[in-house]
This record gives C-alpha cells, structure tokens and sequence, in this order.
C-alpha cells in the first residue's frame, strides 16, 4: 500500500472533522485518531522523522578520539563517532553483514576499531570495512563493497545533529533565527560544557510523540497543573512566539520569593526559556546558574515516547535543589499529564477540541499548538480545513 493510500485511509477528510484553519482562535484541534491510529505512525515516521534533523548530543560528549554516542529514530539505529581525523560522521548502527548492532546503546569510546560482536567483522572508526574472517573464500569479494552506511550529520548551536535524508536542507537555512535567539539571550552558550552530575537523562512517557509536544509548547495548563512554576514565573507577562520550524516561550518576570526553589538577584539566569524545533527537539532554560537543556522528544512506538537528552552548564554542576525541582516535581507532572491525555484520545466521547488564543501571543494561549498542528497536516498532507 502508498503512503498516498496510507494516509487516506488513516485521515479520510470527509468524516465530519471539525476545522484546522489558519487563525488558531478560530481553529480547533487535529483529531484523536491521528494520535491513535498506527498507520497515521507509519506515516509519521517516513515522512517526519526520516525526513527531518535530530538531535543526538552536545559535541562536547564527543570531544575524544573515538567517542560515540547512539540515537535511535523510530526503528533505525544510528551512531555518531569522531574518527581518528578529528571528524565526526553518523553511521547506521548495523554490521554489513548480518546486521548484528556493532556498538552497545550510549555512550562510549572505541579505542580503535568496530568489532561487530557477531561474526568479528571490524571497521575503522571512519567507517571503512578492514577486515572479514574467511571473506578470501568468497571470489571477488571487495572490502570497499560494505563499509558502513553513512548519514548526514549537521553541528547546530553546538550540538550533533543527523538526517535520514541526505538531501533535506540544513538546519542552518531552516532554523538559523533559532541559533541567533538563542546565542543572544544566552551570552555564555559557548561555555556551558555536560556536568558531571545527572547530565544525562531519559524518561518513557506512556504517551504519543505528538501528544508530548501538545503539553510542551503551550502554558495555558500551567496556573493549575504547574503551581510551583506559576510561583517561579509572572505568566500575567509570560509570552508565547512562533516562527517558521520552531516556537519560543519566554518568562522574563520572576518572583525571587517562591514555593520551587531559591532564585538569588545576581543569578546568571533571570528568565525562563523554552524553544521547540521542529519535529521533536526541545532547548530548556530556567533562572539560576549559566545551565541550558536540550533533549528530544523521540517516538518509541504509536503511544509511548522517550524523552531524552542532556544538562549543560558552566561549572560543570546544578544546583541540588533546582534540579530536583525540574527533574522530581515539573517533569513529574507533565508525564502524569501526557499519560492521562493519551488515554483519554482513547475515549468515544472525544474527538477534537477547540484552540484557545486570542489575538496577542500570551503565554497563557495555546499559539504554538496550533502552530504544530499545522506543521504535522503538513508533512502528512492532510486537508482539515
């Protein structure tokens, strides 16, 4: 079956679906079965996430000869290594033989070559096939026949980034306005290095891709579901901006006195900031120490999602209470949050819901939600208006 046929069946536009338009005051909702259907996944995963830059580490976690780091996109294996010229590339994570995984999932360092743990095939660490056990038997076998499969590979606001397609535009043309707002608001970002304490992270949502990002990039929720951050953060001024590929949210107004954690007058952060790229990556400031997060937002399946990535500060530490606040209380609730929304696109009684906006980007709105939803009928080339 086509996707063209996939999709038709997935997303039939003549069912009564109320409309996604271009005002989001006026717009509702995508509907409950685009979160619940498999085939709307399939298609979701050939067409957005194979065809859309991800994130996978800071550089500064492959600073070493060697070093690597794995990411997977849906059902693909992947693994970024610096090779002994210095160069980072991204390669499938499979042996070219009988596709045994040829590094272990994470981090780590290859001393010299890629072992595969199967049938010993070894590659050099810049991807090409050294040896093969007994390939002389074969007649005309030629190394440079299997060396790795390689894939695209972009540094973005200092960070590893890859693509399945090796032809979609750079980060640098779709989001360069990102890396200017980002490297303006935070001055140090050329500093912040991964810190030694609880730098790295992933949590499973038993929820959908689409549906973590949904709670992402609003803050309509925040007054009831976050309290804490609503006694952090003044959301009378909160705002909420779209752009082309991504969204910001930015709390410039602090409350020193609050129920979350100490905020200090002098602290090298006096906002709060939450940048979201297109499909899944999401960049996380919060006040205090010079500290930034990125993670992304990967799909593991049609209803569950890993969210995960990396704390960066300058001194190579977080405060222990700041970060349990963020890790114990405001993660918390948006897992509990995505979870029950998951279960409830399950219900009869629920298709789709209104947007609500107004006509200014308040951060009490739900702007950039809508903006998403218009990006996702995109790619998938669905017609709900």
């Amino acid at each position: 079956m086509s996707n063209g046929s996939q999709l038709r069946e997935a997303a039939p536009e003549a069912n009564g679906d109320l409309p996604v338009t271009a005002l989001p005051q006026e717009s509702y909702t995508l509907p409950s079965r685009l979160y619940t259907d498999p085939a709307v996944y399939e298609l979701e995963r050939n067409r957005i996430f194979f065809n859309s830059w991800q994130y996978v580490a800071h550089q500064s976690c492959l600073s070493g000869e060697g070093d690597y780091c794995t990411v997977q996109i849906c059902d693909q294996n992947l693994f970024v290594i610096r090779g002994g010229d210095g160069e980072l590339r991204a390669f499938h994570n499979v042996c070219r033989h009988r596709a045994h995984e040829l590094v272990p999932h994470g981090q780590g360092t290859v001393k010299n070559l890629i072992v595969c743990p199967y049938h010993a095939w070894t590659y050099t660490r810049e991807g090409m096939l050294r040896g093969a056990p007994n390939a002389h038997l074969r007649p005309g076998f030629n190394r440079r026949d299997f060396c790795l499969a390689q894939v695209r590979l972009e540094i973005f606001l200092n960070c590893v980034f890859v693509n399945l397609n090796p032809h979609a535009s750079s980060l640098a043309e779709q989001a360069g306005d990102l890396e200017r707002d980002v490297r303006t608001r935070l001055p140090f970002f050329d500093e912040i290095n991964v810190p030694t304490d609880d730098g790295c992270r992933s949590i499973d949502i038993k929820a959908g891709w689409k549906v973590v990002v949904d709670n992402y990039i609003e803050c309509y929720h925040c007054d009831h579901a976050h309290p804490a951050f609503a006694d952090i953060i003044c959301l009378d001024s909160y705002r909420n901006d779209v752009f082309g590929m991504w969204a910001r949210q930015l709390g410039e107004d602090l409350k020193l006195e609050n129920s979350a954690y100490r905020i200090a007058p002098d602290d090298d952060i006096g906002f709060s900031a939450f940048w979201y790229l297109w499909p899944n990556t999401t960049i996380n400031v919060m006040p205090g120490e010079a500290g930034i997060n990125i993670s992304a937002i990967r799909p593991a399946g049609c209803m569950d999602t890993c969210f995960d990535g990396h704390t960066l500060t300058r001194s190579g530490k977080i405060a222990r209470e700041r970060r349990n606040y963020l890790n114990n209380v405001l993660v918390a609730e948006d897992v509990l949050i995505c979870e029950s929304v998951q279960r409830g696109l399950a219900s009869q009684a629920y298709s789709q819901g209104p947007i609500i906006a107004g006509p200014t980007t308040s951060g009490r709105g739900e702007h950039a939600l809508h903006h998403f939803h218009g990006l996702v009928a995109r790619a998938l080339d669905i017609q709900l208006s």
